[in-house]
């Protein structure tokens, strides 16, 4: 990820409004008074029609376990964000994050001691519903980001003192503990504060069944889970530029023999999908339609919890993702051509990424590390086969294979109880062969499916599973997802206890940094190399040379051995005549949604 603006470095619209001084600028309302909205009767009200997998879990893009393709293309499109991915001209591999016009009138660094950034936001900002976007939403994602567990990354968040509304909630001012060179990716898909922090389940369900509101181009008109289908209409409260379609559907596209019929009628314009080659090869013969690859931003992880006693050693641990075969748990997450993760910073689709994970250790290394730890295989004694006999009982509904000379200390059993996010049908998958690996060298695995608040909080942090298999965000800061992932926890016995917070101040609490990190930690495994914190920390400060402290971290933190990535989620993209030029790539995470506020049929 390339990072343009250094951290003392600004960036300012000029919306008719004079250049920021290094002084917090005074309240200042856009210039650009006049609400834009799409015209009463479109030109053409024919929808964009998008074959997808499916709808994922969730909608809310800053959860774990809401991650997927569809979440991802629908807060492009529906929430606003001070600044936006966008391809670089000269090196389309690279990513620049570029401000929005249509939410700032600037934002930029004001000081660097203590670091604070300070945005500007449009007087005409406003959710569907009439409400300001304004200084409350921000303020309510950085407490979330802090204080709620199976959250996406979130140290850039963690670094955050204080968030302050001025002039009307439209100057919002973050203070800072440390310089972040990543500021810009702060605070992307801003949430409907107004809405959530009173609305049952709030921020861990309050979006899984569609988002209410829009401050975007498109609002979510309907949403059907059973048929795989999310309907996007044009949102005309929008004060930008409209969108220039009027709809988007994106549905389920079934089968590659089915989705090829719908792109030979023309009922389907474009395609996201899983497709292996043949898939490709399928719709690339249909005439005037085109295909490409993409990654997706999202990797499948396999994460010990070392809050486990029998995990707290590094040999049982490192035996223990040994045994598993990573090549094929990506092909059972990915059927067509996975793109294998082999670094704990970089994602396939990153341009700095190389791979950097030793050899595997192979079964045959990985049981005599396990008798190093005392874990040896015993023999089991056969069941006995009982008469035959001609009685017409029914037989009893049969319980689960035992284990086949199961791995012992002292009595003891190997057990590892494998966690993955409810309605996680690839995570599931995947969890269930790796299970299936363990048992056969004798570990006791079983694969139990949660609800994520209590996959990544409780479960978690009191050792109920020993192992979470599920999504982390692809294409974000590597130095902010290695700080997320692997720093280390606070002690405990350090904690202080928390004050009284005062009347009207009831966040106090939530935003102690220390006992959020305890309580919901975004280092899902809970250990750390206090060896490598320092760099960790500086890289992200942005102190040195990054990309290299980064190289020397990812190396080292293979020794840990408590994450075994797995693959970054990959599709195929089509498009039909009627879709026009619409572009089959871009930047992370939105991809083939990046451009879709301009998308105009071409039949």
């Amino acid at each position: 990820m390339r990072r343009r603006v250094g951290v003392a470095a600004t960036a300012v619209l000029a919306l008719g409004v004079a250049a920021c001084t290094a002084a917090p600028p005074p309240p200042v309302e856009s210039t650009e008074t006049e609400t834009t909205t799409a015209p009463a009767t479109p030109a053409d009200s024919r929808p964009f029609v998008v074959g997808i997998d499916d709808v994922g879990n969730g909608f809310n893009p800053h959860l774990l376990a809401d991650q997927s393709p569809a979440n991802a293309a629908v807060a492009s499109l529906v929430l606003p964000s001070p600044f936006r991915a966008a391809s670089n001209g000269d090196r389309p591999e690279l990513v620049d994050w570029l401000p929005d016009p249509a939410l700032l009138v600037s934002a930029q660094v004001t000081s660097t001691d203590p670091f604070t950034i300070t945005y500007v936001l449009r007087g005409d900002a406003q959710w569907s519903d009439g409400a300001p976007v304004a200084a409350e939403d921000f303020r309510y994602l950085w407490q979330q980001m802090i204080s709620r567990p199976g959250v996406v990354d979130p140290a850039g968040y963690r670094l955050i003192e204080d968030v302050r509304s001025s002039g009307g909630g439209k100057t919002v001012t973050v203070e800072l503990r440390d310089p972040y060179p990543a500021w810009q990716q702060l605070f992307t898909d801003l949430l409907p504060s107004h809405l959530l922090k009173d609305s049952p389940g709030g921020f861990e369900s309050g979006l899984a069944d569609g988002i209410p509101v829009s401050a975007s181009y498109f609002g979510i008109e309907s949403f059907d889970r059973g048929r795989d289908e999310i309907v996007l209409e044009r949102n005309d409260r929008y004060w930008g530029t409209p969108a220039a379609a009027d709809s988007v559907v994106m549905r389920r596209a079934g089968t590659s023999a089915q989705l090829a019929d719908s792109m030979r009628t023309n009922d389907t314009q474009l395609a996201l999908v899983r497709g292996d080659e043949v898939t490709a090869q399928q719709l690339r013969v249909i005439p005037n339609v085109r295909t490409a690859g993409v990654a997706q931003p999202r990797m499948l992880e396999v994460m010990l919890n070392g809050r486990v006693p029998e995990l707290v050693d590094v040999r049982v641990r490192r035996a223990l993702l040994g045994l598993l075969d990573v090549d094929l748990l990506a092909r059972v997450a990915d059927r067509s051509d996975p793109a294998v993760v082999r670094s704990l910073v970089y994602a396939p689709s990153d341009p700095e990424y190389a791979p950097t994970a030793p050899p595997p250790l192979g079964r045959d290394a990985a049981l005599a590390t396990l008798a190093e730890a005392g874990w040896t295989r015993t023999p089991t004694e056969p069941e006995p086969v009982p008469e035959t006999t001609t009685t017409s009982t029914p037989a009893a509904t049969p319980s689960p294979l035992p284990v086949d000379d199961p791995l012992q200390r002292t009595g003891d059993s190997l057990a590892l109880t494998i966690g993955v996010p409810e309605g996680d049908d690839v995570a599931r998958a995947v969890a269930a062969t790796a299970s299936d690996q363990l048992r056969g060298a004798g570990v006791e695995a079983s694969v139990v499916e949660l609800e994520a608040e209590e996959l990544y909080g409780e479960a978690l942090t009191s050792g109920e599973i020993g192992a979470v298999i599920g999504w982390n965000r692809a294409g974000v800061d590597p130095a902010t997802a290695v700080a997320s992932r692997f720093s280390c926890l606070p002690d405990p016995a350090e904690a202080p206890t928390p004050p009284t917070p005062p009347a009207g101040d009831a966040d106090t609490d939530e935003n102690d940094p220390m006992r959020s990190a305890l309580e919901a930690p975004s280092n899902l495994t809970g250990l750390c190399d206090p060896t490598v914190a320092p760099a960790i920390d500086a890289a992200l400060r942005g102190e040195g040379d990054v990309t290299a402290t980064l190289r020397d971290v990812d190396t080292r933190l293979w020794g840990l051995a408590t994450v075994l990535p797995v693959v970054q989620d990959g599709a195929l993209t089509a498009a039909g005549p009627s879709a026009g030029d619409v572009a089959l790539t871009g930047p992370l995470p939105s991809t083939l949604f990046a451009d879709a506020h301009v998308w105009n049929r071409a039949d």
